[in-house]
């Protein structure tokens, strides 16, 4: 029934349209691209939002690790292959530990 009054609500819309003044159709159609343009742009930037807090969120538990790691008295060269963090993270991180 709820998709029947949907399609029913397109085929109403297509004949209004069609039954437009051409100008105003234009302006119309100009409208309706504009709202899904801005739509698509919201979508992506929230993908991509979402993809950095996943990165961050990665880099995150591995400085978490490395912090484990040093703690029990692992080797910095060590917790560099273990966590795939950079020297000087891994460094910085074990300078925290030392204050």
């Amino acid at each position: 029934m709820a998709k029947q009054d949907r399609m029913l609500k397109q085929r109403v819309e297509k004949l209004r349209l069609a039954s437009m003044d051409p100008e105003i159709r234009m302006q119309y159609e100009a409208r309706e691209k504009a709202l899904r343009d801005i739509e698509s742009i919201r979508d992506d930037a929230l993908e991509e939002g979402k993809l950095e807090g996943k990165l961050e969120g990665k880099k995150e538990g591995k400085e978490e690790v490395a912090l484990t790691l040093l703690k029990e008295g692992m080797d910095i060269q060590f917790v560099i292959r273990m966590t795939g963090l950079s020297k000087e993270v891994v460094e910085k991180i074990a300078t925290k530990l030392d204050n």
